[in-house]
């Protein structure tokens, strides 16, 4: 069986019916595409708000790294100024002065008999001594000790007398000099 389908509405009011649509099609559009537009607006603006969060986090970290980088500076100058120092102070420790090694020297020639009254040294390693002897014997030895290249090392340049007395108990007073090289 066939359907039969009468129309019974004149045509003026489908052409109606038919522009409504068409304006009801149109303003759904215009209406998907303006939210469609806020959406898309909305999106971008919160995007660019969540971009300026990060970078600000990321200027403020460069700040504070730049910070601790110009601190690292000073701490690094200081620590290449207090290597240098201990440098310095570790070549002083391995190496005697020459007033040390003079006083040394001085030390290991005196004999046994003989004694040191006075003992002086200069910045330069000059020696100033007031020694006592008891006897002559002991006075030679010790002249020659100092004298003598091979017992002072070829370290004494000059090995001046100021002044030799003999006291009353017949020990010998004995005042000099030495220069070193």
């Amino acid at each position: 069986m066939q359907k039969i389908a009468i129309d019974l509405l004149p045509e003026e009011f489908r052409v109606q019916e038919r522009k409504k649509t068409k304006f009801y099609k149109i303003q759904f559009a215009g209406i998907a595409l303006i939210l469609l537009t806020i959406f898309l607006s909305s999106l971008t603006v919160a995007l660019r708000i969540l971009q300026s969060q990060q970078s600000l986090q990321i200027q403020t970290r460069t700040k504070e790294a730049e910070q601790k980088i110009s601190n690292l500076k000073t701490t690094q100058a200081s620590l290449l100024l207090l290597k240098n120092r201990l440098i310095t102070i570790n070549q002083y420790l391995g190496t005697p002065s020459k007033q040390a090694q003079i006083y040394n020297l001085v030390e290991r020639l005196m004999s046994a008999s003989s004694s040191i009254t006075t003992l002086s040294v200069s910045k330069s390693g000059e020696v100033l001594v007031v020694a006592a002897a008891p006897d002559g014997r002991s006075l030679d030895n010790l002249i020659d000790s100092l004298t003598s290249k091979e017992s002072n090392e070829d370290k004494i340049k000059k090995v001046g007398i100021e002044s030799l007395s003999r006291g009353r108990d017949g020990a010998y007073r004995l005042s000099f000099k030495i220069t070193p090289k």
